[in-house]
């Protein structure tokens, strides 16, 4: 869409506004809108404050629609109900058209019951993804062509696009609704193919507006998603990272073939082109080290520091020559160490970390590789692509084995003892419980053991700090916080979850609860509930006719197994919009979802049209202003194009509240309240 040969625009003054709602009332009259107090509302005026109790900083700020030069609700809109004028750049929508010939919204409201919003509903997907990502809106950006715009609305949420293109657990696509016509929808892999279509350009760095610097300990990825959030609340963000490299586990507990070096790297300099410092081979002391940061002028500190020590299981022999943990093993072999194994190699465990060491072990020339679990295949933890990618490179699955003793000669591993089981289950400590099915002893014959059983916090369990006894360090659960002076935890160490998105997710919350605690707010909160995701009803379009997902191109098993090359290929940019117009938009709202302003509302009524401000069409028709400027008695607001407004007061788009889009363009102008 090209731009509008003329802009029209607002100017607001937070330093007049006296947050009076005469504009907001005056609104509500001249549209004579049908929407009860409390409701939405075309022109929102919004009650802000900031910094710490004493020092309260309030003030006002108008939330109208800001009629983007670049509209990027129009470009999702499946019935084309949203335009922009040529003649004066407005932003208009066709109420007939609103959710009309094509669905928007497949929820059933009627099994969903009298509580169920239309414009408050999430689809399943985004119920279930830890951060919340607005998945059916990047898709449909995506199914329009719409690359930077679905890459920069993923980037509102998610600091590693790349990353979770690739090697995310994708919860999301184990309750899409597709799945009740055909199958999921590639949701991970469109997420990657966006990721890596978009040119790579770096991001402006954002300037410190607070006083305060935050110190994050560990760069894995709930220490890069706290950074990303702290960063663009205005804070200074340094973080300190032991090994030589950033990433955390991300860089060294990833094989290459899964996550490549420059693909995870163009995560973090995305990260630190914002302003965020990493300082690699930099360990801190976790005991002392926190509080001496303290006293070096951070204001608070996050621990996130991951859990690399393996652990092996407590059998005879676990400690022979030849015995590895999985994540010693991976990152000796991520750092291009020297890595001896032998020709048979047997993974213990059935998780993703036991595929990765498998499948690595099978490209650093292993004639033989084998993984062997309690688990039976089908229960397996691991995903069910890795496991059918090892099986296609040729390793062997050894299910329902519980694990007697290493056997050995000479000191050196010969082979590994079990005993055949049934019905293993996991308690709430994740302890299992199965039945021996043959007490005979068999063994499977390794010259390299590697055991995958689980990983921990590599601290020690006597000072300061206190680990539970799983293992991961104890702090409260609801704001992360480890004691009282602004030390906090995050990621796998703090919740034993060994899950990228979900470490990602818990960086965030402790990054929301660091800005929470730095500013002087009550720490403790009220989260809104979220309806689970099967709980919400879906009506299938009737007619929905059946299409296969995009088969993941992947490289030749020949050509896997002799090198770490990325294996799965990527989508074609028509396999991508193919993949992405399968979408079923369970939820709706798309308009309201792609909007960085949440101008986009919907009063809760059957068949909820979108309200939003349309700059008093009808009276710039007739050579008025709008109505809201008439009404404000301080002149805190004024209209026109952004030819007059940016003469008139500057080109000024900064004030309390209020984070400007960049790539969406609004037309505002803001004069900030001076602190």
């Amino acid at each position: 869409m090209t731009g509008a040969k003329m802009q029209i625009g607002f100017y607001f003054d937070q330093s007049r506004c006296s947050g009076c709602h005469a504009c907001r009332v005056a609104c509500k009259d001249w549209h004579m809108d049908p929407i009860t107090a409390g409701g939405p509302a075309r022109m929102r005026v919004l009650y802000q404050e900031e910094g710490p109790f004493p020092e309260v900083y309030a003030s006002y700020l108008i939330s109208p629609c800001y009629q983007c030069v670049e509209p990027v609700c129009s470009f999702v809109c499946p019935n084309e109900a949203i335009s922009k004028r040529d003649s004066d750049g407005i932003v208009l929508v066709d109420k007939d058209k609103c959710r009309e010939e094509k669905a928007c919204g497949i929820i059933s409201e009627e099994k969903m019951g009298a509580d169920f919003s239309y414009g408050e509903s999430q689809s399943p997907c985004q119920t279930a993804c830890p951060v919340h990502l607005d998945i059916p809106a990047y898709i449909a950006l995506i199914a329009n062509g719409k690359y930077k715009e679905s890459l920069d609305l993923i980037r509102r949420k998610m600091p590693l696009p790349s990353v979770c293109g690739r090697v995310c657990l994708h919860p999301c696509e184990s309750v899409c609704s597709r799945q009740e016509v055909d199958q999921a929808v590639a949701i991970e892999a469109l997420k990657g193919f966006v990721s890596d279509f978009e040119p790579k350009v770096p991001p402006e760095p954002i300037p410190q507006t607070f006083k305060n610097k935050v110190a994050i300990i560990g760069s894995g990825p709930a220490g890069l998603a706290a950074a990303y959030d702290l960063i663009r609340l205005g804070y200074g963000v340094t973080i300190f990272e032991a090994l030589p490299v950033a990433g955390g586990m991300l860089s060294v507990g990833i094989p290459k073939y899964r996550l490549p070096s420059d693909v995870l790297n163009r995560d973090i300099e995305y990260i630190k082109a914002l302003g965020v410092e990493i300082k690699t081979d930099s360990p801190i002391d976790i005991e002392k080290g926190p509080s001496d940061l303290l006293g070096q002028g951070y204001t608070a500190v996050l621990l996130a520091i991951g859990a690399h020590k393996g652990q092996k299981l407590n059998i005879p022999g676990a400690d022979l020559d030849g015995t590895w943990v999985g994540t010693s093993f991976m990152r000796d072999v991520n750092l291009g160490k020297d890595v001896n194994i032998g020709q048979k190699v047997l993974v213990i465990g059935g998780g993703n970390v036991a595929m990765d060491c498998a499948r690595a072990a099978r490209r650093l020339g292993a004639a033989e590789v084998g993984v062997s679990c309690l688990e039976c295949c089908d229960d397996m933890p691991a995903d069910i692509s890795e496991v059918e990618q090892a099986r296609e490179e040729g390793i062997e699955i050894y299910d329902s084995c519980t694990f007697q003793r290493i056997v050995g000669n000479d000191g050196k591993v010969t082979g590994v003892g079990y005993l055949k089981i049934a019905e293993c289950t996991f308690d709430e400590d994740n302890q299992p419980h199965f039945e021996i099915v043959d007490e005979n002893e068999e063994i499977l014959s390794a010259d390299t053991v590697i055991f995958a059983v689980g990983q921990t916090p590599d601290i020690n369990d006597k000072g300061q700090i206190k680990l539970n006894k799983s293992g991961t360090i104890i702090g409260d659960a609801e704001t992360h916080l480890l004691d009282d002076k602004g030390i906090f935890v995050a990621g796998d160490c703090f919740t034993g979850k060994p899950s990228i998105i979900d470490a990602i997710a818990n960086g965030q919350k402790a990054g929301g609860h660091m800005h929470r605690f730095i500013q002087g707010d009550v720490l403790r909160v009220i989260e809104q509930p979220l309806v689970d995701a099967s709980e919400i009803k879906i009506d299938i379009p009737p007619g929905t006719e059946k299409q296969d997902c995009q088969l993941m191109p992947r490289l030749p098993v020949e050509e896997r197994i002799s090198s770490f090359k990325e294996v799965n290929m990527g989508f074609s940019e028509e396999a991508a919009i193919t993949e992405a117009k399968r979408c079923l938009n369970c939820a709706g709202h798309l308009c309201k979802d792609v909007c960085p302003y949440q101008a986009p509302q919907f009063v809760k009524e059957v068949k909820a049209k979108m309200e939003k401000c349309n700059y008093c069409v009808d009276r710039i028709d007739d050579g008025k202003i709008p109505v809201c400027v008439e009404a404000c008695m301080t002149r805190a607001i004024d209209s026109g194009t952004m030819e007059e407004l940016t003469k008139k007061y500057g080109d000024i788009k900064e004030t309390t509240g209020f984070v400007f889009s960049k790539p969406v363009q609004p037309a505002v102008v803001f004069k900030p309240k001076p602190k």
